[in-house]
């Protein structure tokens, strides 16, 4: 019997190349990633978590890193070249996108809601969230949380500020009881408990908000202005509080917007002819806080009768001095801290469908941040959140 002689195949697995770069010491990587610019740099930081860390803890500037870096986009005539800034979103997403689509603004990134968008590992058909930073060329996916993916969703909201972190978090309201939030830190949602008395559930939330210091703030109907806080308390009675209005807030006929500058939280009041701007204070005594509304603006302009009677105030500009309406199909501006004799107060803003869309859906003012925001890479898979290719 002859015997057969079974020759096995050699199989040669991929071999990852070598990457030469990882082998320098650390103090020259750091050297060469200290000589990229904020947008190399950020294009650095999602190659690995290793280099992310390297780059955040060496290579960015200790000493007031964020000024000037984030300028906004100043023009009475809002923002940038809305048509072409969505249509590069829509790029990213793998959709279209229109300003309407457009959930929140926070420091620079912004937040959509989409379930036609194309990505690896994304399924059509099921909400995720994105959170892109248009300047240094960011995109990330989020799925929904568990159980609540295959609905439409609900208003959601950012909490991002580059001064307390480069991790975001998405703060989804499920009702006026719970609040979903995603951390970019961990990758995962987590759930927390509001309690507020029964008249401030049953009222409309307007759904625009403000992130502030570690809380969300939100206007309410009851005639408050409601601060969420984004990390959880010790104790659930402290993970929301109730501010109440000034009193000349609380008239049917008043339209309320919020905003804020210089770390402090702005109410605006439009009424008739009158126009008033509020400035919170907080006072905090042995753990406990107050609050009190300083007026910074109270000035009268019978061009605001029509605005205010047919139409409606969309947004303020403090930083401007602007304030931004809506009438019938016009968009209207008007200037409330002038002290020029031949300075127009009250007027038209060009005639852009893009723009009207925009400020009437979200109105907030959009910023440029070359800070890179941090997300958790080395937790990153399908069932948390992906960072999408996006087009240089």
């Amino acid at each position: 019997m002859e015997g057969k002689i079974v020759k096995k195949k050699r199989t040669m697995g991929r071999r990852k190349p070598k990457s030469l770069f990882n082998k320098l010491p650390i103090a020259l990587q750091t050297e060469i990633f200290r000589k990229l610019f904020m947008k190399e740099k950020s294009n650095a930081m999602c190659v690995s978590h290793s280099w992310r860390n390297l780059i955040l803890t060496t290579a960015i500037p200790k000493e007031n890193p964020l000024d000037p870096l984030m300028e906004p986009s100043n023009s009475p005539s809002p923002y940038l070249d809305l048509k072409q800034f969505f249509n590069w979103c829509s790029l990213v997403i793998g959709c279209r996108i229109r300003p309407k689509n457009l959930i929140d603004t926070c420091n620079g990134l912004l937040l959509f809601c989409r379930k036609d968008g194309q990505a690896d590992n994304i399924v059509h058909g099921v909400y995720h969230y994105y959170v892109i930073n248009p300047i240094t060329k960011q995109c990330v996916a989020v799925p929904k949380p568990v159980g609540k993916i295959s609905g439409a969703y609900s208003y959601a909201a950012l909490a991002y500020d580059y001064e307390e972190s480069w991790f975001f978090k998405i703060v989804r309201f499920q009702g006026h009881r719970h609040i979903n939030i995603f951390s970019s830190m961990t990758g995962t949602w987590t759930t927390l408990i509001i309690c507020f008395p029964k008249h401030i559930n049953e009222s409309y939330w307007v759904k625009k908000s403000i992130y502030l210091n570690g809380s969300i703030y939100r206007l309410s109907s009851s005639g408050h202005l409601l601060r969420i806080k984004v990390d959880p308390q010790e104790n659930v009675s402290k993970q929301g509080e109730v501010i109440e209005l000034p009193p000349d807030c609380l008239f049917d006929n008043s339209q309320l917007n919020i905003s804020s500058q210089d770390d402090k939280i702005l109410l605006v009041l439009s009424r008739g002819a009158k126009f008033m701007c509020f400035e919170l204070v907080e006072c905090v005594t042995k753990g406990a806080s107050t609050y009190t509304w300083n007026m910074k603006v109270s000035k009268e302009n019978a061009k605001l009768l029509p605005l205010n009677t047919n139409g409606k105030l969309l947004s303020i500009s403090p930083s401007n001095d602007l304030a931004f309406f809506k009438n019938k199909r016009s968009l209207y501006f008007y200037l409330y801290n002038s002290n020029g004799k031949n300075v127009k107060e009250v007027g038209v803003i060009r005639d852009d469908p893009i723009v009207f869309e925009y400020m009437r859906k979200c109105g907030q003012r959009l910023f440029e941040c070359f800070i890179p925001f941090a997300c958790c890479l080395e937790k990153e898979n399908e069932r948390h959140f992906q960072r999408l290719l996006v087009p240089k």
